[in-house]
């Protein structure tokens, strides 16, 4: 019976972890929080992991495209501006030196 247990639970996390694309790094309380009343509770956890961190390594075991890298969506840019005409600097008006005569 409890192989059984332990797969069924095993079976509706993985399920959730696909459904809401969750991390498998990701904290009890914070599954919880996000699956909502649907989410495996911690005695059930308890009961046939014995703690929380077995069962996300029994999901890396199973279930390895959970904790494949997913392909991060590049940022879209902007193209960048035309460039603008080149225009030559103004001349540099001519300083005349003068001459002391002594």
């Amino acid at each position: 019976m409890a192989v059984r247990q332990r797969q069924a639970v095993l079976e509706r996390a993985s399920k959730h972890f696909k459904e809401f694309e969750l991390p498998l790094s990701i904290q009890q309380k914070e599954y919880m929080a996000i699956v909502g009343l649907d989410a495996c509770c911690v005695i059930t956890v308890k009961r046939s992991f014995k703690a929380w961190k077995y069962l996300t390594h029994a999901l890396r075991i199973n279930y390895p495209e959970l904790s494949a890298p997913k392909p991060e969506p590049k940022p879209v840019t902007p193209p960048a501006p035309k460039p603008k005409a080149a225009v030559k600097p103004a001349p540099k008006p001519a300083v005349k030196e003068e001459k002391d005569d002594e």
